[in-house]
């Protein structure tokens, strides 16, 4: 049976998004000193210290752009001069933030803008059990941020901690040698000069692994390469795993929560094939009866595949890990899944921990990276945008969009934009959460069905397009 508890809730979601002012999919980011700067940040520690009242204690994570550092100090003045205190953790991955949170602190902060440019900066509010703030959650916060609060009659303190990334690489090492053997195999990781460039290398040597560094230093320009780990940004990596004769290539983000897989052969392995198959070895160890994957609604059919041969239920979620997370929580599911191949395997979006899985499937089975993935099916997409004309009312260009293609579906849901199901396809169409754009997504089994379906969907937004003002 689908999770009512969860499903009921699309409708409230899409209002929510449509009220919200200031929280996007996860968190706010921009270009530093245009769409964030001290100010801002200054004004959510400020908002968040209210939310949680005087006493309690807010847990700081960042990356390693070079804005992050003023950011954090801004964060942290908003934070204290409220009320409550602050316990820095450095440079660490946003999991290592989740797990501190749920350690030693009443809620958190990620100063990072992920996978975007180093011009650009962000910050992730995360709830005491260290997952992301709830939409519901996002409003109220935004409801004391843009009102009228007094500071607090006595001010917080600031208390440091640097052990947090070295506790991650222990909680990695054991979680990961429960389920997995491991065997000696080679591996090349690119940090990309992020914050999982000291964790994943040190991670893999503890468990056996053999590991080649590359890019692997913090750099808050990342001048080797575009952060965001895409089959275009890793041609060195692919090289390198190539004239290694290494086994596979793990590659990371800027805050190291996306991870990009390589194998043998240099080929990249699309996200959402090897989260589709991260998922499918743990839930074979997982020794749950009731087994439940939580996906996006941008997500591959791969997951449907993967499903019916484990006899678990998929439940579609709005793009975003924070409805992941609440998937996880009202749901019991027990891996949460994005189409750009980043997992939750407890509250938040796992990143070193995953090229861990990964080793251990492959030491497991006894297969090469590129017999693992030639063993589900394979499914072809295209994956695009359509820049939209300013002032553009997106709700009513959804709506629109609804009436302008042809009805010959076999599903259609608007949980998150519009996603049209066919018999061997989709296509989805959503607003980007940061950019004034649609994005546009089709599948198919074929690359001439993934082509059709593609059509179907930019035709149909050129129509809403024209109807709408």
């Amino acid at each position: 049976m689908p999770c009512e508890k969860f499903t009921q809730k699309y409708e409230d979601y899409k209002n929510i998004r449509r009220q919200k002012k200031l929280f996007g999919t996860f968190g706010f980011r921009g270009v530093v000193n245009e769409g964030i700067g001290a100010d801002k940040v200054k004004r959510v520690g400020a908002a968040l210290a209210v939310y949680l009242g005087e006493g309690k204690t807010v847990a700081i994570g960042k990356d390693p752009r070079i804005s992050s550092d003023m950011l954090e100090e801004a964060l942290v003045n908003g934070v204290i001069e409220n009320g409550c205190n602050v316990l820095t953790l450095g440079i660490i991955t946003p999991n290592t933030l989740s797990l501190e949170v749920g350690r030693q602190a009443d809620a958190g902060v990620m100063i990072t803008a992920s996978h975007n440019p180093p011009e650009y900066n962000g910050v992730k509010c995360l709830s005491k059990l260290g997952r992301g703030f709830s939409p519901e959650e996002d409003l109220v916060l935004e409801k004391i941020y843009f009102g009228e609060f007094r500071k607090a009659a006595k001010t917080g303190k600031k208390l440091s901690d640097s052990g947090a990334s070295e506790r991650y690489r222990i909680h990695i090492v054991q979680y990961v040698k429960k389920l997995f053997p491991t065997t000696p195999l080679k591996i090349v990781v690119d940090g990309g000069g992020g914050s999982a460039s000291s964790v994943t290398p040190e991670t893999l040597e503890r468990m056996g692994y053999k590991v080649v560094r590359f890019n692997c230093k913090y750099d808050g320009m990342f001048r080797e390469r575009n952060p965001e780990p895409t089959d275009a940004n890793l041609e060195k990596l692919k090289k390198l795993v190539i004239s290694e004769n290494a086994d596979m290539g793990v590659a990371h983000d800027g805050d190291g929560d996306r991870t990009a897989f390589v194998d043998e052969n240099g080929k990249f392995v699309q996200g959402d094939v090897s989260a589709a198959i991260i998922a499918d070895h743990v839930l074979r160890q997982s020794k749950d009866k009731d087994k439940k994957i939580a996906v996006t609604i941008a997500f591959s059919n791969i997951i449907e595949y993967v499903a019916k041969s484990l006899g678990a239920e998929v439940i579609y979620t709005p793009v975003g890990e924070p409805y992941l997370a609440q998937a996880k929580l009202m749901c019991g599911a027990q891996v949460g899944l994005e189409e750009h191949g980043s997992v939750l395997l407890e509250w938040s979006r796992e990143g070193p921990m995953l090229a861990g899985v990964m080793a251990g499937i492959l030491s497991k089975e006894g297969m090469s990276l590129s017999e693992l993935v030639a063993s589900y099916p394979r499914y072809h997409q295209i994956k695009g945008a359509k820049t939209l004309p300013a002032g553009t009312d997106v709700n009513a260009l959804m709506d629109r969009l609804k009436q302008e293609i042809p009805q010959d579906y076999k599903r259609i849901t608007d949980m998150d934009g519009v996603r049209v199901d066919y018999p061997n396809g989709w296509f989805l169409v959503r607003a980007s959460g940061t950019e004034p754009k649609v994005r546009v997504f089709s599948e198919g089994m074929t690359e001439e069905k993934a082509g059709k379906f593609n059509k179907i969907a930019m035709e149909g937004l050129e129509r809403a397009m024209m109807g709408v003002d």
